[in-house]
């Protein structure tokens, strides 16, 4: 495949790519974006404090079953496109080569892939919670249990696509700093597992309310959509030539 013929893809999974932050955004702030306070919820929140180890509870109790339910759906559907964001950060690390491209690849799909379920998981841990509020207190116990239960897979599937993304993030910047890819070296200042995160926070506090405590949760994804927006920018035509030689990267 030539230059030319990989330009209109590279541009489509740009877009997919932002398309995907989009849809995680909105999973984020439907399923984690509501604020409960304890006098809002005592049985929950004082009453079996000391039994929840989840502190995520209380951004998921105000929520409605059918909201929580279309955050955990609406990212699922997205990951499709995160996926194809995937090939689009690919195409960019392609003059750079060699196995720093391909193992950064091989954990932005793997991490993307492991993602869902660490999202969708919330779900089923604020639901165990909330139905303690809807049954008689005899049943309240196990409840608790069932919840502890989906809170310690949900660790592991939420911390598996984070480490992993995290590692793919560090490997991006690092190679894009070093000048190899179609990128400006600036854009490493952007894609880096602390600067996403870090812009996704900003974002999200610098909005009024309610858009703050909806997007208060989302800011790895709010992160996501600021690379792939500037990356699918930077890269429509193409992006630069990488630096031929280390003394020139110096």
């Amino acid at each position: 495949m030539t230059d030319i013929q990989r330009l209109p893809l590279l541009r489509l999974c740009g877009i997919a790519g932002v398309i995907g932050a989009i849809l995680w955004t909105l999973g984020d702030a439907l399923i984690i974006g509501a604020r409960a306070s304890p006098d809002d919820y005592p049985l929950i929140l004082k009453t079996y404090a000391d039994r929840i180890q989840f502190d995520g509870v209380a951004l998921m109790l105000p929520s409605s079953e059918a909201r929580l339910a279309a955050g955990a759906l609406v990212a699922d559907a997205g990951i499709v496109f995160y996926l194809a964001g995937c090939w689009h950060l690919l195409e960019g690390l392609r003059p750079a080569m060699g196995w720093w491209r391909w193992l950064t690849f091989v954990l932005l799909v793997a991490g993307n892939a492991w993602s869902p379920l660490g999202h969708a998981g919330f779900y089923y841990v604020g639901m165990a919670y909330k139905t303690i509020l809807e049954t008689p207190a005899a049943a309240h116990g196990a409840l608790l249990d069932l919840g502890q239960h989906f809170y310690h897979v949900l660790l592991i599937a939420w911390l598996m696509p984070i480490v992993t993304l995290g590692l793919a993030l560090l490997l991006l910047g690092i190679v894009i700093a070093l000048g190899r890819t179609a990128w400006p070296r600036w854009f490493a200042a952007l894609a880096n597992p602390v600067s996403l995160v870090a812009i996704g926070m900003l974002i999200a506090r610098i909005l009024p309310e309610p858009a703050h405590t909806w997007l208060d949760g989302a800011a790895f994804n709010l992160g996501w959509l600021v690379v792939y927006a500037v990356s699918t920018a930077l890269l429509w035509n193409g992006g630069r030539s990488p630096v031929a030689s280390r003394d020139e990267a110096a």
